[in-house]
């Protein structure tokens, strides 16, 4: 074991320990705390030990070769590991016992390792696909949904975390709906357990909440140092582009965005306790404004996000109580579009799997959607329905401003 490796085992032993002995059924199993039991995991997990065996389960994940021995091996060793993150996610409650009073400075490793131990179960769920044992393959999607829930409703980067794992898991929930053949007793219990975990999705707008108070705490004279490194670090585009770009012009815009920013920068630097105040409460109406905002339907919120965050920069260049606001506020039209997109992704699914069960019934695919299921979020309307040569495809009736497409989702159906 390197020196490296060594240094993190124990701090993993050590956050461990902390989260066991904190929690109130120490002596029970399971705990009621699901970060008990993936903190074990972090520390029993054997990853590839070369990079041969890394790229076999890279391209096992992405389907470009069957499980092989030296695979079946790797998973028969962290067979404990899936286990014990199996038993985690079915937990209903789990703190990882995170320190928001560090602010920005707090850390959250678990998200990284986290990560690691969904894609070892899209991998894992790849062996159970080729052996044909769908449920079980199945299941191994479900747990990273369910994991997903467990990291992701604290701040910003741990909903984007959460909202890629859904991602990756109705992914692969696509290619195993395609491969399996019609049950209607699977697919109606998958359908049951997608539309639990759908119901416990990220939820974008508690991030924000959660992300705002811990912003508010650091609007203040005592983290000036601090928050000087953070707008020099954060946002400095218009710096760089003043200093590097040599499209002829006058450069009297880029000068002006240049000058605007130190002299704010300096105005941070020697803030009283009347310019923190004002600074906080700028923030927390741009934050009452988001929650109105998501209210919304999706174009209007994402209209109305967009016009924010213009206005906010405006702001920023005259008024300087907005100037922090300008920096810690994140693009968020952008990331309204984000949560559109994967809980508009569950949806299809969900409604795939209907689908798949009428083929199941029937024999043959439906020639419209039936009533009364999940609907495209960017229209508010029901998914147009096609069949075609290989199955069908799900389309949205609403656009997705920020990328200005329509999104489309192909199933395809075993013959």
């Amino acid at each position: 074991m390197s020196k490296n490796n060594y240094k993190v085992n124990i701090g993993i032993t050590c956050i461990f320990l902390a989260v066991t002995l904190s929690s109130s059924t120490v002596l029970g199993f399971p705990p009621d705390n699901a970060a008990v039991l993936y903190l074990r995991a972090f520390i029993v997990y054997e990853e590839p030990d070369n990079e041969d065996l890394s790229k076999m389960i890279t391209d096992l994940q992405d389907g470009k070769i069957k499980p092989n021995d030296r695979i079946r091996q790797y998973f028969e060793k962290n067979r404990p590991v899936i286990e014990l993150v199996t038993t985690a996610s079915q937990i209903p409650n789990c703190d990882w016992g995170r320190d928001h009073s560090k602010g920005f400075d707090l850390m959250m490793p678990e998200l990284a390792t986290v990560r690691k131990l969904a894609f070892m179960l899209v991998a894992d769920s790849k062996v159970y696909l080729n052996d044909g044992d769908y449920k079980t393959s199945l299941e191994r999607c479900l747990t990273i949904h369910r994991m997903a829930r467990h990291i992701s409703d604290d701040l910003i980067i741990s909903n984007l975390v959460g909202v890629a794992m859904n991602g990756l898991a109705n992914k692969h929930i696509k290619i195993i709906l395609s491969e399996m053949p019609a049950d209607v007793e699977s697919l109606q219990w998958l359908k049951n357990q997608m539309l639990d975990v759908s119901a416990k999705t990220p939820s974008l707008i508690s991030a924000i909440r959660a992300e705002a108070e811990i912003s508010l705490r650091e609007i203040r004279k005592e983290n000036t140092d601090k928050l000087l490194g953070y707008v020099n670090t954060e946002d400095i585009k218009v710096i760089r582009k003043a200093d590097t770009d040599t499209t002829p012009s006058d450069g009297s815009a880029e000068e002006k965005k240049k000058k605007v920013y130190e002299e704010n920068v300096e105005k941070l630097r020697n803030g009283d306790e009347e310019y923190f105040s004002q600074s906080r409460k700028y923030y927390m109406d741009f934050i009452t404004s988001v929650k109105t905002a998501f209210a919304l339907p999706y174009e209007d919120a994402y209209r109305e996000l967009e016009k924010l965050n213009e206005k906010i920069a405006k702001e920023a260049e005259t008024n300087p109580a907005a100037f922090l606001t300008s920096h810690m506020s994140p693009m968020i039209a952008k990331l309204c579009t984000n949560e559109m997109v994967f809980k508009t992704n569950f949806n299809a699914v969900i409604t795939a799997i209907e689908i798949y069960i009428i083929k199941a019934k029937t024999g043959r695919l439906p020639d419209s959607l039936p009533a009364g299921l999940p609907k495209d979020l960017f229209s508010g309307k029901d998914f147009a329905y096609e069949k075609n040569a290989d199955g069908f495809i799900l389309r949205c009736q609403g656009k997705d401003l920020d990328k200005n497409k329509i999104h489309e989702y192909e199933f395809k159906v075993k013959k």
